[in-house]
């Protein structure tokens, strides 16, 4: 079981290798200026942020490289997390806390004099627009919305089954959600959860992608060669990422035909359950742990065979439109927020989720029809063009005028 980039806690002997750099920034080739006519003064506030690695905190960021592009002035305010560097407009404020929510691991801030320290930057930043993500998650998204002197927009990013925390305090977060000057969701997923508790006017603003970072060009990453079919996992190690559903089905994927099939998994990911999928691998040689990978993910989707997804819970597919747009046919779980980014026999092919077996048999499909594995492909590339962050920048760019017009009507 071959570890290319391991994670810094320490290993057991065996599986000792050296220190790795923990991610804390893509590095992206420099954007055209091309400035819009009504620059902005922007404020975008996230528990989620780089060295953190997630959907949130992607967004966040590409959103902001786009918007700066244009001539706005972006800052990002979030939580001091353990790695993280100084960078130019990314404020921080007291300690992010990791806990565990919603079938995967959240992140809380904490410290002293928060609200008073929310207060003063949003007041020194002289902002015109306070963007929130995640508007009802503690701490800083709230605080935000109760302190900003300007209009407030928010994004909502989660889909979840139930919330015994929106049942209890449903009143207390109805009236944060009715202080938004517009409520955003990523996907109609997302709106279908917080329906079942709030009530606001939802425009959908889907995640985007750089599609010229996401590319079938991109080079073939360290350590993966071509010489065998090669699955690829993606994500962070959490239970609803389905990673015990992949090795388990992997095995099966190996054994079909009389004498067995070569195929290697590929999986870049970390997390605290790293020891726990080291011990579900139980030393595969042809399971290799990458670990954590910041702008290197697009190697690893173009030169890869099948994109595997057995996600149990998501609100969007952002993993999903990475590797169409790299050209790369996807095997992924049935589920709602799938079903917003891709169509079963389209870009994808869908199972039924936890379902082992027929996850196998889609991989198998996959890798034995070289047709089917093309057109899968160039669909998936073709529709990934739609979720540029020049495509979506505009759109969240538009609410913003949207909001700033009514403001000045009313004012």
């Amino acid at each position: 079981m071959p570890l290319l980039n391991p994670p810094s806690l320490p290993l057991p002997r065996s599986r000792k290798r050296s220190r790795r750099n923990h991610p804390t920034l893509p590095q992206l080739p420099t954007l055209e200026l091309d400035y819009d006519e009504r620059p902005l003064r922007i404020a975008l506030v996230t528990e989620y942020y780089y060295p953190h690695l997630g959907g949130v905190c992607e967004h966040v960021h590409f959103f902001a490289r786009e918007a700066r592009r244009r001539g706005h002035h972006v800052d990002v305010i979030t939580s001091h997390i353990p790695g993280a560097e100084e960078q130019p407009h990314v404020i921080r404020l007291g300690r992010s806390q990791p806990v565990y929510a919603n079938g995967s691991q959240a992140r809380i801030t904490l410290g002293w004099h928060l609200r008073r320290d929310m207060r003063r930057v949003l007041r020194d930043g002289r902002y015109d627009i306070v963007h929130v993500h995640s508007p009802l998650t503690p701490i800083l998204p709230i605080l935000a919305i109760e302190e900003a002197d300007c209009p407030v927009v928010g994004t909502f990013h989660t889909y979840f089954d139930r919330s015994i925390g929106y049942t209890l305090g449903r009143r207390f977060f109805q009236k944060r959600l009715d202080m938004l000057s517009a409520a955003v969701a990523v996907s109609h997923s997302t709106t279908v959860a917080l329906d079942r508790y709030f009530e606001a006017d939802w425009q959908i603003i889907p995640n985007g992608i750089d599609t010229d970072v996401f590319h079938p060009s991109a080079p073939p990453p360290p350590g993966i060669t071509k010489d065998v079919p090669t699955i690829l996992f993606l994500g962070r190690f959490d239970p609803r990422n389905g990673l015990t559903t992949l090795i388990d089905s992997f095995r099966r994927v190996k054994a079909k035909g009389t004498k067995g099939r070569k195929a290697r998994l590929v999986v870049v990911g970390d997390g605290p359950l790293r020891e726990h999928y080291y011990k579900q691998a139980n030393g595969d040689k042809d399971i290799t742990f990458v670990g954590a990978v910041l702008e290197g993910r697009p190697s690893y989707y173009a030169h890869s065979s099948v994109y595997a997804c057995p996600t149990t819970k998501a609100s969007f597919g952002i993993t999903l439109l990475e590797s169409m747009a790299c050209e790369t046919p996807v095997v992924c779980s049935d589920i709602l927020g799938f079903r917003d980014v891709v169509v079963d026999g389209r870009e994808a092919l869908m199972v039924p989720c936890g379902d082992r077996d027929a996850l196998a048999d889609k991989l198998v499909r996959v890798l034995d029809d070289e047709g089917l594995a093309i057109q899968l492909g160039t669909t998936g590339r073709q529709n990934s063009l739609e979720y540029s962050w020049a495509r979506v920048t505009s759109r969240v760019l538009d609410v913003y005028q949207t909001v700033l017009g009514n403001v000045a009507v009313e004012v």
